[in-house]
């Protein structure tokens, strides 16, 4: 047995037509790839009741989508788009789906203005990290707003204002 078998995707009854069967992209992630990245997640968090910077759950969620976007293209990779058998045709729509969620996180990262100051410095080298290691960020080459690097300068110009007017309160 395959160990990437076909199921139907999240929300998705069995009685329909499987999302890796159509000829349209998946939407959201599979069962399979959303557990493996929620292996991911770091198993302390913070105790109830304590302000937690929303830029950690977002980088926590960006390495774990990476990692799930890194399995499916290893997948994929195992078969050849000229087989067109299901299993291929299933690895393809299942990392385009993923790619798509890294999309995703990324402009939710971008956009999301971290609460504290170790926050911001975390977005900021994970920012780096990524670039680093030769991956991108969506729309890099756009210059002005429309841009991932614009935006993620106007959060931490925006998270560092606020912090900064909370202190002088």
């Amino acid at each position: 047995m395959d160990s990437f078998s076909l199921q139907p995707g999240i929300g998705q009854p069995e009685s329909q037509k499987l999302t890796s069967e159509s000829g349209k992209v998946a939407e959201g992630l599979s069962r399979r790839l959303l557990l493996a990245g929620l292996a991911l997640l770091p198993a302390g968090l913070p105790a109830a009741g304590t302000a937690v910077d929303p830029a950690f759950a977002l980088i926590a969620e960006k390495r774990a989508a990476d990692a799930a976007h890194l399995e499916a293209i290893s997948y994929t990779d195992t078969y050849s788009v000229r087989d067109g058998s299901e299993t291929a045709m299933a690895a393809w729509d299942a990392q385009a789906a993923v790619c798509h969620y890294v999309h995703q996180v990324d402009w939710k990262l971008a956009r999301t203005v971290p609460t504290t100051l170790a926050g911001v410095a975390a977005v900021l080298r994970l920012a780096n990290e990524v670039e680093d290691a030769g991956d991108e960020w969506p729309d890099t080459d756009a210059i002005g707003s429309e841009g991932w690097h614009y935006r993620l300068r106007t959060s931490m110009a925006q998270a560092i204002e606020i912090i900064i007017r909370k202190g002088a309160a």
